[in-house]
């Protein structure tokens, strides 16, 4: 072997081997697999939404400032909104869905919170009344609406059976057909309907409170009632407020435990806007009418959600989040 032929160094030969071309345009290419990944995988969620969510909403923003006549579509501007203004029906309905929003939230949060304190405690069969909490929450809508129905008939219901061991009170009472006592029924269907999650989400804070602060607060001499006050309740306000929101949310949009039940009525006692976008679109077939109020209905929902995250953020975070032992 001659000297040109002995290496000049103890490595392998190859190792001198500059990467080719086609090693350097392969990692090229694989990066640029990973980092188109998570928009391939993003893309049809979006293109779903932007199909059937954006669209929708954009299209009925533009046809309440429309108005159609023989197939005729012609733009009116404001005159949709100025025909709310002189509408007794439409200022009912945001009567009715107010009283309805608020008192669901009253009611699911106060129910969720007493049920949630009640199976934290340590009893046998805890766990099957757990599992057993979900099913409400997992029953379809129609079968509650048939179950409460017939709850609620006035001639064999088993609340009106209930209901005549009162003093004074008969057990023939037109739940569906009173003006009040028909929104009561609602409330009660819609609050046995959704109270399980707010019970479970509260259910699950609660089980994050450590056990030292309880312990600390027995040895200074408080009572049941000052840990609740103290300790449980402050821990809760953030969770509180996140189910308020959604409770909002949920009770603002509910549409079809209403009008399969009572249909808005007695008269429009129980028409929420969401029923009165209904009747007004399939009913009377107006529908830029109906895109005016549905667009009312989101401004509405809008602002109901944001004094909430407001309230939220600077509230609760500076009085409970920010202060330390503040539960304390």
């Amino acid at each position: 072997m001659t000297t040109a032929e002995i290496p000049q160094s103890g490595e392998p030969a190859e190792s001198h081997v500059a990467p080719t071309a086609g090693t350097g345009w392969r990692k090229s290419r694989r990066r640029t697999r990973e980092t188109l990944l998570p928009y391939g995988l993003l893309a049809p969620i979006l293109a779903f939404e932007a199909l059937f969510v954006i669209y929708p909403i954009g299209r009925g923003i533009v046809m309440a400032f429309e108005s159609n006549h023989f197939g005729v579509t012609t733009w009116t501007g404001l005159d949709n909104f100025n025909q709310m203004r002189g509408d007794p029906i439409f200022w009912a309905s945001i009567q009715t869905t107010f009283k309805f929003t608020f008192t669901m939230v009253v009611v699911w949060l106060l129910l969720g919170l007493s049920v949630a304190l009640l199976l934290n405690w340590s009893f046998q069969g805890r766990g099957i009344v757990r599992a057993l909490l979900a099913i409400p929450w997992a029953v379809p809508e129609i079968p509650v609406i048939l179950t409460f129905t017939i709850m609620l008939d006035p001639n064999f219901g088993i609340i009106n059976r209930f209901a005549s061991l009162i003093p004074g009170v008969h057990h023939q009472i037109q739940w569906l057909s009173s003006s009040n006592l028909a929104f009561i029924a609602i409330v009660m269907m819609v609050a046995w309907k959704g109270f399980p999650f707010y019970a479970l989400v509260l259910l699950s804070s609660l089980q994050s409170i450590s056990d030292d602060l309880y312990e600390a607060a027995r040895v200074d001499g408080a009572g049941t009632i000052r840990c609740f006050w103290s300790i449980t309740l402050p821990a809760l306000v953030p969770t509180l407020a996140l189910l308020a929101i959604l409770a909002f949310i949920f009770s603002f949009q509910q549409f079809s435990l209403i009008y399969l039940t009572t249909g808005g009525g007695p008269g429009t006692d129980t028409t929420t806007l969401a029923v009165l976008i209904y009747n007004q679109a399939f009913q009377f077939f107006n529908y830029n009418y109906a895109s005016a109020i549905a667009v009312i209905a989101l401004l509405i929902a809008l602002c109901g959600t944001m004094l909430y995250v407001v309230f939220e953020r600077r509230v609760i975070r500076r009085r409970y989040l920010d202060t330390p032992n503040a539960a304390l």
